[in-house]
């Protein structure tokens, strides 16, 4: 409790941004290193600015014990960046969500398959038919539709999540207490039912501009994939898939009509190598090891198992080809010479097994835009081959 209440402090402040954190915590340990550092410390970190030295020299904890008590009595509890529960996504994103206020069911979230669903507020027929169904088909093959529940076509992807009998994940640009826009408040009532809402911002905060841009990397941080349904040129929707090309995760778009000013936005995202969509079957074949684990969860669990690492993606495992078992590979082996000091680590990371990207990122260390930049590279010249679901495996 009093480990949250560090992070709650910290996060709180006003332009404490994830990136001013994330410098602070390149040079303390933890976050109770910060509490308890003084101005000299503070002046030391990059990009920490005298207002923010003034708001840490502030050591009250009263606004943080606040906000947590008033994150118990909505019903809510808090995800902090350490802890177990926090969604192992979200640590590789550039900027992530240091705290997360949750309210609804506690997802697993290493054995969920997410798809983010964009789209305009001002739909037309065809997009929110294209949207009913496509994302239907999805949620009945057990995919996770992710949305922010906003206006139109967000809201028609949640409502068709929900009507498939699957669960599905809002995040919001406002208090996990506050229903925004109001008349989604019988929306938000069964997605708390049936999955979960998440925000970063504390309970009883009001939507604001600045936080639905912001918002909109954790819906593509939590996804595999996002779709955009109808979109026009410049929207928000395109904000999150241009997210989620530079965090690597999948981008679709639904096509349209070259006339409309709504579909301008699919239409770009297609042009921009965006996979083009007709049906759900054109996202679930790019997931078909995801799929399959999914439909083992309603089979009786096996005895014995291996159990996976602390924070291991089960999920997302591919199993590693027989060949790895027969035939004895190091880092050191002559084929690995010419390769830099960054590679080698990836190399040796996928010897142990296949790996998904985000777990790459997350072992390694290394910075998701320079793994999106290097896999390409390794597999043109033999090194690795890409799996479906942008798993990875060693090519021996």
């Amino acid at each position: 409790m009093e480990h949250t209440k560090y992070w709650v402090w910290l996060s709180s402040f006003p332009n404490m941004t994830p990136d001013k954190i994330t410098s602070l915590l390149e040079h303390f340990d933890t976050v109770e290193d910060i509490y308890n550092a003084g101005r000299e410390a503070y002046e030391r970190v990059y990009a920490i600015h005298e207002s923010d030295i003034a708001a840490l020299e502030n050591k009250d904890l009263a606004a943080a014990e606040q906000i947590m008590e008033r994150t118990e009595l909505s019903g809510g509890r808090i995800l902090c960046y350490d802890d177990a529960d926090y969604p192992d996504s979200l640590r590789s994103l550039s900027s992530p969500p240091y705290v997360l206020y949750a309210k609804g069911i506690m997802m697993q979230w290493e054995r969920i398959l997410g798809i983010g669903v964009v789209g305009t507020r001002r739909f037309s027929e065809y997009g929110k038919v294209a949207t009913e169904r496509i994302c239907h088909e999805l949620a009945q093959a057990g995919v996770t539709i992710i949305s922010g529940m906003a206006r139109g076509i967000d809201s028609i992807a949640a409502v068709s999540a929900l009507r498939a009998g699957n669960k599905t994940i809002a995040v919001l640009g406002c208090g996990i207490d506050v229903v925004y826009p109001p008349e989604n408040r019988k929306l938000m009532d069964a997605i708390i039912e049936n999955g979960v809402v998440l925000s970063e911002y504390p309970p009883a905060s009001q939507p604001v501009g600045q936080h639905f841009p912001a918002r909109n990397r954790i819906i593509s941080g939590l996804s595999r994939g996002v779709l955009a349904t109808e979109a026009p040129a410049k929207s928000g929707a395109l904000i999150t898939a241009d997210h989620a090309m530079q965090s690597g995760r999948d981008v679709f778009a639904v096509p349209g009509s070259i006339f409309a000013g709504n579909c301008q936005g699919t239409n770009l995202l297609i042009q921009r190598g965006a996979k083009l969509v007709t049906s759900a079957r054109d996202i679930l074949e790019e997931y078909p090891y995801e799929l399959s684990l999914l439909k083992q969860e309603d089979k009786p669990k096996p005895q014995r198992r291996v159990n996976p690492l602390p924070g291991e993606r089960v999920v997302r495992h591919v199993p590693a080809a027989p060949v790895n078992n027969i035939k004895k590979v190091t880092v050191e082996d002559e084929k690995y010479k010419g390769l830099n000091a960054e590679e080698r680590q990836v190399i040796g990371l996928l010897i142990e097994s296949n790996l998904h990207i985000d777990d790459l990122a997350r072992r390694s260390g290394l910075d998701m835009r320079k793994l999106n930049a290097m896999l390409p590279v390794l597999e043109m010249t033999g090194y690795i081959k890409k799996l479906p679901g942008n798993n990875y495996r060693l090519n021996i």
